[in-house]
């Protein structure tokens, strides 16, 4: 990935090294299925941008003038479109630095180098962390990379949600390396491979390999399954949810839940009853071998791809597109094509983490796996069907069950059986800067007064491992001094 970020990497010394050897250019370049989706997003927010101008100091203003006007350029082109209003996607098709012949007029190179000297930890967050430090000069750097691209190649400005931005996109695998292979279990699904055409084959699976016959997919049909709905909903409906499974399987379960990560912290604090449980989120799962011996899996709330997501991987694979075509994609024999592609990446999305348990184990001479069940909750449109389909044709001889299940009804009382510690801190990792109020942290994790003093007190201890983990995310704890005072936790910077 680093030998690849430039747009001349196939040129590159650094990628030269990976595609030859003493014998002459490899014949093959083998990549693993976790970097299957070889487009690069690059996205640059007004928020990305202020967060590098805090750490310009007038000494790096000037000496990177350029630079640093072109920063603010960014801000207020962004500025600029959100007081319109519109909405509306505005193109720059031509790169802005390829109009320089004499090399690029924005190079943040230099100013990236400068500002990795720069000590982050005594400067944002006012403390001596070297890990502080590391994070906060990684969250720089990128978003200075990704202001890069923007100058580098096309690019253009769109809104999703209250969300407004600067976007562009990219291949991580140059088509300069020789003989790629991608090892991708899923991408007879992944609609990414059919955007290549011709300048890609798949190889299918051979018959036989794999027999899921020992697994059973229960499946309940509800709505308001995305983001959003589950975030508003997401601790009455993960009560009924634990009350329903902890009816179905044995208190010797292990089951790993797959989630929003704004809603971790809920599952974790809350917990289910059974021998191991455990919580990954959306966007961290992929590839992962954690839960390989978990017996079931528990998919609850699903990850809808945007608009933006759906055109960076187009123009990325199919080369930068009209005004017409974002009005009305049309692709092949596809009306909507970015329609295809959101639902085709959701599936994928859903059978990587259904693979996560130990489905992925084969344990005989037929390709089966140890007996496994998984629980989904699936929209009740088009969609939904066309998950379940690509489900069942990636994973043959699956047994699939009607699973009676309403996330939405009476509430459910349940006593808190989850750890609160490990709760806070994906709760805090999910949080943006600024100050959280202990009240607000006792209310969201439900913690009695007993638990709230405990957690008080392993906080204010420095070598606690909670403590120590919310200093790694550049979360601090604010104890205020006499009665009546509120105590805080402090984010100073994104995790």
């Amino acid at each position: 990935m680093n030998a690849s970020a430039s747009l001349n990497a196939s040129q590159g010394a650094a990628f030269e090294r990976l595609t030859h050897w003493r014998g002459g250019q490899r014949l093959l370049t083998i990549i693993d299925e976790a970097l299957a989706n070889v487009v690069e997003d690059v996205k640059v927010t007004a928020d990305d941008i202020a967060e590098v101008q805090r750490y310009v100091t007038t000494d790096l203003e000037k000496a990177f003038p350029t630079e640093y006007v072109a920063l603010q350029l960014l801000k207020g082109s962004l500025a600029r479109y959100e007081r319109q209003g519109s909405g509306a996607s505005v193109f720059w098709p031509e790169a802005i630095n390829a109009a320089y012949a004499d090399g690029p007029l924005v190079n943040f190179g230099p100013l990236r180098t400068a500002m990795k000297t720069i000590q982050y930890d005594r400067l944002g967050a006012h403390m001596e962390d070297a890990e502080t430090r590391l994070r906060i000069g990684r969250t720089v750097d990128r978003a200075l990379e990704r202001c890069q691209a923007l100058f580098d190649q096309w690019s253009y400005y769109a809104k999703s949600g209250n969300e407004h931005s600067f976007n562009s996109s990219s291949l991580s695998v140059p088509w300069g390396a020789p003989g790629p292979v991608v090892l991708d279990a899923t991408a007879g699904t992944d609609f990414l491979w059919d955007l290549f055409e011709d300048r890609a084959r798949i190889v299918p699976t051979p018959s036989h390999v794999r027999d899921y016959s020992n697994v059973t997919l229960h499946v309940a049909r509800c709505g308001g399954v995305g983001k959003r709905a589950m975030g508003k909903n997401f601790k009455t409906r993960f009560a009924r949810l634990a009350t329903d499974l902890e009816k179905r399987l044995p208190p010797s379960s292990s089951v790993f839940l797959c989630a929003h990560k704004a809603n971790e912290h809920i599952a974790k604090s809350m917990g289910m009853d059974f021998a191991r449980f455990a919580v990954g989120h959306w966007g961290a799962v992929d590839g992962r071998n954690d839960w390989a011996d978990y017996d079931a899996a528990v998919i609850f709330g699903l990850p809808y791809r945007d608009q933006v997501w759906a055109n960076n991987t187009f123009f990325a694979a199919q080369g930068l597109q009209s005004d017409e075509w974002l009005k009305e994609p049309v692709w092949k024999t596809y009306r909507d094509v970015r329609r295809v592609m959101q639902q085709r990446q959701l599936s994928v999305s859903i059978i990587q983490a259904i693979s996560r348990i130990r489905v992925r184990r084969v344990v005989d001479e037929q390709g089966r796996c140890l007996e496994a069940n998984v629980y989904i909750v699936l929209p009740k449109d088009a969609d939904g069907d066309a998950v379940l389909t690509s489900i069942k044709a990636d994973m043959p001889g699956l047994l699939v069950a009607d699973w009676p299940f309403e996330m939405d009804g009476p509430k459910v009382k349940r006593p808190r059986k989850g750890s609160s510690h490990e709760a806070l801190v994906s709760y805090m990792e999910a949080r943006l800067p600024g100050k959280t109020p202990m009240s607000a942290i006792r209310r969201e994790l439900s913690l009695s007064d007993t638990a709230l003093k405990k957690l008080r007190e392993a906080l204010g201890n420095k070598e606690h491992a909670t403590t120590k983990a919310l200093s790694a995310l550049g979360v601090e704890y604010l104890a205020g001094g006499g009665r009546g005072a509120k105590s805080f936790l402090a984010k100073h910077q994104p995790a």
